[in-house]
């Protein structure tokens, strides 16, 4: 494992980390969702680095080790930005390989958007959406998210207690606690990026018909942080998008029982191309 640094388009100094097998035959490039950071996905790196699949993590801005208020992004075009850079620096360590765009959660709502551009989805082999944040399971009141609009201009860097429990996280009280003991969770959620990840998932779900790059979502049907609802609407609208819904799971389907299921629809999804041209070889 290697470490690196960004520096994004207003400055902030973002911090990555490259997990990479001997002989990569593929490349992840992994966006967290909201409130944690990339060392929570160093079971999955290995995990990945083992079926030959490199990856590469960063921390978002405000989240981690990167620079940044707490939960704070007052321009969604930032951290689209900041994904940019990270794809960018994948592809120089791994010219040669196909690259796939993974996210979970406030990522997999990045990564959705962030591909809906067809010159961005470009040269990617593939995208991931984990438990996507497309839409809440109870949504908001539309007076409420006229408020959050009104306090966004008025003060930008505003943030709310906005904690996650362990148990939203996932069923297995080691993972529980892992979560609730990690120092680098936060619970802090800005108002520029909430209405930002609110209207998100409209613009996802919006230009999902138009989606040409291959695309997995996976969701727990129990999911209690997004909605579950929100994916397969999604995938309704996409023609190129394979939905894999979970039970007996929760948010975090990579850090519970359904771990192995997981990770092997991951490999199977990332590999998928190159083995499909090595067969027709």
């Amino acid at each position: 494992m290697s470490v690196f640094n960004l520096t994004s388009t207003d400055g902030l100094r973002l911090s990555g980390k490259v997990h990479s097998p001997v002989s990569p035959r593929a490349v992840m490039t992994l966006i967290h969702g909201f409130g944690e950071h990339q060392d929570r996905y160093s079971d999955m790196a290995a995990d990945l680095n083992r079926s030959g699949i490199a990856v590469v993590t960063m921390d978002l801005r405000g989240h981690g080790i990167s620079e940044g208020k707490r939960g704070v992004c007052n321009d969604y075009a930032l951290l689209l930005g900041d994904v940019g850079a990270q794809l960018t620096k994948a592809r120089q360590l791994f010219p040669s390989l196909p690259q796939t765009l993974y996210g979970h959660s406030m990522g997999g709502g990045i990564v959705l958007r962030y591909v809906s551009d067809p010159a961005r989805a470009q040269g990617l082999a593939g995208v991931i959406a984990s438990a996507p944040l497309i839409s809440l399971p109870k949504p908001l009141p539309k007076i409420q998210t006229a408020a959050a609009k009104i306090i966004r201009k008025i003060a930008p860097g505003l943030t709310l207690p906005h904690p996650i429990s362990g148990d939203q996280i996932s069923t297995l009280e080691a993972e529980q606690k892992r979560y609730e003991a990690d120092a680098l969770n936060h619970g802090k959620l800005g108002i520029g990026l909430a209405v930002d990840m609110i209207e998100n998932g409209d613009i996802v779900l919006g230009r999902a018909a138009q989606m040409t790059l291959r695309t997995l979502v996976m969701h727990a049907v129990d999911d209690q942080l997004t909605a579950a609802g929100g994916s397969k609407h999604y995938a309704e609208l996409s023609p190129v998008c394979a939905l894999h819904v979970l039970e007996g799971c929760q948010h975090e389907m990579h850090n519970d029982v359904t771990r192995p299921q997981i990770y092997g629809l991951m490999s199977a999804f990332i590999l998928g191309p190159i083995d499909a041209k090595m067969a027709t070889a």
